[in-house]
């Protein structure tokens, strides 16, 4: 990739269904290689922490939501990047039709990719179990029992994004039995599966995902962790027959739509007595999904939330 292109809407305030729909089709229509929000300038941040000085350790969680707070309700900035001309151009169109914000287009050369993107990524402290760290850096010293380096591919996170982070939390916190077979349907950077063999390392996992470049992340991410030769399998819909019948834990970090549509799959595909992580979804989708689960025999045990973004672990009653 020689250039790449970026399109950022200012000043723009949407809905989440708005802001959903959005980047279903910068990603989807627009071949989207990847989408950052941003609200606060540096003076704005400072001015949130005050004197208060870390040291270059992590900033607690209590801040982060601080500032997160101060952010929440106002408009923002979004940038979408773009490896075409005509994509970035087909993307601008469909905004200024339909989006009140200024829109606007910028080339960049290619050398400028890795540090434009690398530099909105840092460790995510889930809690003081466990900790996500970008892989390049390898000098960074974690102080949590358990950590895992991951590499985002293309259009997969590094678990900077809420329901990863979520998703993490659940385990570490309310998975209490031990876990043999791991099922992590729509799997993308394999993070949630990956980051169960630091917990079970003698855990079987399956990566479920519909893209073969997910799958090819995924054991990327494996091999930088030391992974590649624990027990796992990555499938792709044509072989998805090749899923065992249950599990102890699956899980699902996929849009509400699609939890919708396989809710029967994933409750049967949960054990009794196994567990059920479901992420993805917005605040207001969450109802829907508790009713449709809880109706299928599901037990809803913990619900978590972070921004507008919303996790929630389920188990399954005995046979």
């Amino acid at each position: 990739m020689d250039k790449f292109w970026v399109v950022t809407l200012f000043h723009f305030q949407p809905t989440d269904n708005e802001r959903t729909n959005l980047e279903g089709i910068a990603i989807n229509e627009c071949s989207s290689l990847g989408i950052e929000e941003f609200s606060l300038s540096e003076a704005e941040v400072d001015a949130i922490l005050g004197e208060r000085a870390y040291s270059g350790g992590d900033i607690p969680e209590t801040v982060l939501d601080e500032v997160e707070s101060t952010v929440l309700g106002r408009p923002a900035n979004y940038r979408f990047f773009f490896g075409t001309a005509d994509n970035a151009q087909k993307f601008k169109i469909h905004c200024q039709k339909q989006v009140l914000a200024e829109v606007q287009v910028e080339e960049h050369e290619s050398q400028d990719w890795n540090a434009e993107w690398k530099k909105h990524y840092a460790p995510i402290l889930v809690n003081d179990s466990f900790e996500i760290i970008p892989s390049w850096m390898t000098d960074y010293k974690s102080k949590t029992k358990q950590n895992i380096y991951i590499y985002p591919g293309m259009g997969f996170g590094t678990g900077s994004h809420e329901t990863t982070f979520l998703c993490l939390k659940l385990l570490t916190e309310e998975v209490n039995f031990s876990l043999n077979s791991v099922l992590d349907f729509g799997s993308g950077s394999g993070i949630l599966g990956l980051a169960t063999f630091k917990l079970y390392p003698e855990a079987q996992v399956d990566f479920y995902d519909i893209d073969p470049e997910a799958n090819k992340n995924c054991y990327q991410n494996a091999e930088i962790n030391k992974l590649e030769k624990y027990a796992f399998r990555l499938l792709l819909p044509e072989v998805r027959e090749k899923l065992k019948p249950q599990y102890d834990l699956v899980f699902a970090n996929i849009l509400e739509s699609i939890l919708m549509l396989e809710k029967d799959y994933l409750v049967n595909a949960t054990r009794p007595n196994g567990g059920l992580i479901l992420s993805g979804l917005l605040r207001p989708q969450v109802s829907g999904i508790i009713q449709a689960y809880t109706a299928k025999g599901m037990t809803l045990k913990r619900q978590l939330e972070k921004g507008d973004w919303a996790a929630l672990y389920f188990t399954k009653g005995p046979a």
